[in-house]
């Protein structure tokens, strides 16, 4: 007999405003350098990185943490220009999938600026650190998008 994993569900949302145009914010999501800087966490873009940003196209990242070898794999399920970027996603640490999210990413301008809605349902397997790990990962992600924004110069 074969042991199952606990499955739990869960949903978060959260919103930024940027300052910046919305043409300026979409472009750190599709452009491959410019994402991995905030969602890679810089320096130089590694060979097993990879962004194919198209609809039916992936990502596949992966990181060390002092808690093993993460992985995440993403396929993008819609893509509408400057709107919103529909995705799945998994969560591997150490070769084992602990989560699996369909997520959606909502553009608007906001006179002048960028408002971003970030929405994602996730499913945990088994032991994981949940949604209130992935939110944390992603206020820290969506944080780290802000910083890039704000040390770039205004075209």
């Amino acid at each position: 007999m074969t042991d199952h994993a606990e499955i739990t569900h869960d949903r978060f949302r959260i919103e930024r405003l940027y300052p910046r145009c919305l043409a300026h914010v979409w472009s750190a999501w599709t452009d491959p350098a410019r994402k991995w800087t905030w969602f890679g966490g810089g320096g130089p873009m590694p060979q097993d990185y990879a962004l194919d940003f198209r609809t039916g196209g992936h990502e596949l990242a992966r990181f060390v943490s002092p808690m093993g070898q993460h992985e995440n794999r993403t396929t993008y399920l819609d893509i509408a220009e400057a709107a919103h970027i529909v995705f799945a996603y998994s969560m591997a640490l150490d070769g084992r999938v602990h989560s699996a999210s369909v997520a959606t990413v909502e553009f608007d301008d906001h006179g002048g600026g960028t408002r971003l809605v970030f929405t994602e349902s996730i499913a945990c397997i088994g032991p994981s650190d949940g949604m209130a790990g992935r939110k944390h990962g992603w206020d820290a992600l969506l944080a780290s998008l802000d910083r890039l924004l704000a040390a770039e110069t205004p075209a």
